[in-house]
């Protein structure tokens, strides 16, 4: 995992400086004159779009440890562009802060049951997500994730979860 950051560090620097990206005002205009939460956000939401990771594995850990962290913008990281701007939008509309699930009960853990290749373009896997509160016991939920592979990269595509994990994704397909 940590060579994988190494790298995607590396990517997202020689993009930068190689100019594969173009400049938004935000960054050239000057200090007092933008929101500076907003220009941070911009520039950490394009960053996600050239770092990801290396298997569909991996995907679905990031994904799934992002719902245990209750962490949207570790979910977003893993996705495809148009699943990226489609849970973007479900999560402003609730004026979300990106802060997913709640405290009790959480998400505790995450299993993947199966994974089925079909080729070295796509992908499935379903998970087993585990909730727990301290007055009751753990539940476990299905979730399934569709992945696609965009160049080095392999990313979600698509998401289905048992509608009692909606609290914990804020993500309804």
């Amino acid at each position: 995992m940590r060579k994988a950051m190494i790298f995607l560090f590396l990517c997202v620097c020689l993009a930068s400086s190689a100019g594969a990206a173009p400049v938004s005002p935000e960054i050239t205009a000057q200090p007092g004159q933008v929101n500076p939460y907003k220009t941070r956000s911009e520039l950490l939401m394009d960053a996600a779009n050239y770092t990801g990771v290396f298997t569909p594995e991996q995907a679905a850990e990031v994904w799934a440890k992002g719902l245990e962290m209750r962490s949207a913008a570790m979910q977003y990281t893993v996705m495809t562009e148009q699943l990226k701007k489609e849970y973007a939008g479900q999560l402003d509309a609730l004026r979300s802060n990106w802060v997913t699930g709640m405290s009790s009960p959480s998400v505790q853990g995450h299993m993947i049951t199966k994974v089925n290749r079909a080729d070295g373009t796509h992908a499935e896997i379903s998970l087993k997500i585990e909730t727990w509160a301290a007055c009751s016991p753990s539940e476990l939920y299905d979730a399934k994730l569709w992945l696609i592979r965009e160049g080095e990269f392999w990313r979600i595509d698509r998401i289905w979860t048992d509608e009692r994990l909606y609290p914990y994704t804020f993500y309804k397909p």
